[in-house]
C-alpha cells in the first residue's frame, strides 16, 4: 500500500493516516501502538518484502470499513482556530510570519461560507472562523516530528486556552523547514486532518508573502481541502467519507472552485491559473453520488455551492471580478 506519491505528485495524507490508525487498533504486529518518530510511512513502506503479503491481507476487502458515499456520523458544528505555531530547531525558531498568518485566517474565514454549504450536502454543519491565533511554541531538537507528537500539541493547546470539545477545532500551519514526517512535502503531501481530543487539520506552507488569491499554490488548495474534509470527518475514523480526494488532488489534477471578492461563485477549472480573474479559491467538494468514485467525473467536482445543502448542475461563471492585492 502506498502511503505516499512520488515526488511530483501532491496529496492529502489523511486516509493513509486512517489506515495507519486502524492497523493499530486491528493489527499491533504491523503498526505498533507507539508510532515510530519516522511516521507511518516507515512501516508500512519498509523494504522487507514480506510486508507487502502482510499489508495486503490485513487491507483485503472485509477487512476494513466499507467506503461510504454519505456521512455515517456528525459533521463539524464549531469554531476553526488557528495555533501560532513556532518551531525552535536548535537555536533557530520556524513558524509563519504574522503577515502571512493574518492572510491564511482571513481566507478561511471567506473559505468556510462556500465549504459549509458544499458540505451541508452530506449533512447539517457549521463553520466560523476565530480571528485570534492561539500561540503554540514547541521545541523539536532534530527538526523531526510526527503525528503523534501534533497530537499532543493540540491536546497542550486545549488545555492551556479551556477550548470547548465538541464545538473547536485547530488548524495548524506548518511552515518550511521542520519536517512532519506523516506529512513530507518532498513527496508530495499538503496536508492531512485528524482527530486529539478535539479535531484538527495540519497543512505545509511552501512559501511565504501569502495572498489570499494564491497565486502561487503556496496553501489556499490545502487549506481549503483539509478544512472541508475535516468538516465533513470531524471523527477522522473511515466513518465519513473524504470529500475532497475525488476532486483532486488525490485521485486527479485538482478541480477548483473560484470566488470573487465577497464569495460569488465564479466557476471551475482544473487549469491554474484560470483565464479570468478571481478573489479565491477552494478544493472541489464532491457530490455525494460520486464520493466513492476515484477520480470523480467532473461534472461532480464543477458546481456552485449549493444553497440548501443538495447538490444540482453545475452554474454558469458569474462576471470576472477582480483579484484582490
Amino acid at each position: 500500500m502506498a502511503m505516499s506519491p512520488p515526488p511530483t505528485e501532491k496529496s492529502c495524507a489523511t486516509r493513509s493516516l486512517k489506515l495507519a490508525r486502524h492497523l493499530q487498533r486491528s493489527r499491533p504486529d504491523i503498526v505498533p501502538p507507539v508510532e515510530p518518530l519516522s511516521g507511518f510511512a516507515s512501516l508500512l513502506e519498509g523494504s522487507d518484502p514480506s510486508m507487502k503479503f502482510v499489508l495486503r491481507d490485513a487491507l483485503a476487502p472485509g477487512k476494513l470499513p466499507v467506503l461510504r458515499a454519505n456521512a455515517a456520523g456528525p459533521l463539524f458544528r464549531g469554531t476553526l482556530r488557528f495555533a501560532n505555531l513556532a518551531v525552535s530547531v536548535g537555536t533557530k525558531t520556524f513558524g509563519l510570519g504574522a503577515n502571512d498568518l493574518a492572510t491564511a485566517t482571513k481566507f478561511a474565514g471567506l473559505a468556510v461560507g462556500p465549504i459549509s454549504k458544499y458540505a451541508g450536502q452530506y449533512g447539517p454543519n457549521a463553520l466560523a472562523v476565530d480571528p485570534t491565533a492561539l500561540p503554540l511554541p514547541v521545541s523539536v531538537p532534530r527538526g523531526v516530528y510526527n503525528d503523534s507528537t501534533l497530537q499532543t500539541w493540540v491536546d497542550q493547546l486545549v488545555r492551556a486556552n479551556s477550548l470547548e470539545p465538541g464545538s473547536t477545532a485547530i488548524v495548524v500551519l506548518s511552515p518550511p523547514g521542520p519536517l512532519n514526517t506523516d506529512a513530507d512535502p518532498s513527496r508530495g503531501v499538503l496536508g492531512y486532518h485528524g482527530k486529539a481530543s478535539i479535531p484538527y487539520a495540519f497543512v505545509n506552507v511552501t512559501g511565504a508573502e501569502l495572498a489570499i488569491a494564491d497565486p502561487t499554490d503556496r496553501f489556499a488548495l490545502a487549506l481549503s481541502h483539509e478544512i472541508a474534509e475535516m468538516t465533513v470527518d470531524p471523527s477522522a475514523d473511515l466513518a465519513n467519507p473524504e470529500v475532497c480526494d475525488p476532486c483532486g488532488p488525490n485521485c486527479q489534477a485538482p478541480i477548483r472552485v473560484y470566488f470573487d471578492g465577497t464569495a460569488a461563485y465564479l466557476g471551475s477549472s482544473s487549469q491554474f491559473p484560470p483565464s479570468f480573474d478571481y478573489g479565491f479559491f477552494l478544493n472541489a467538494v464532491v457530490q455525494p453520488a460520486s464520493a466513492t468514485q476515484c477520480p470523480a467525473p467532473a461534472s461532480a467536482c464543477a458546481y456552485a455551492p449549493p444553497r440548501d445543502g443538495s447538490s444540482g448542475p453545475p452554474a454558469a461563471p458569474a462576471a470576472r471580478a477582480a483579484r484582490p492585492k
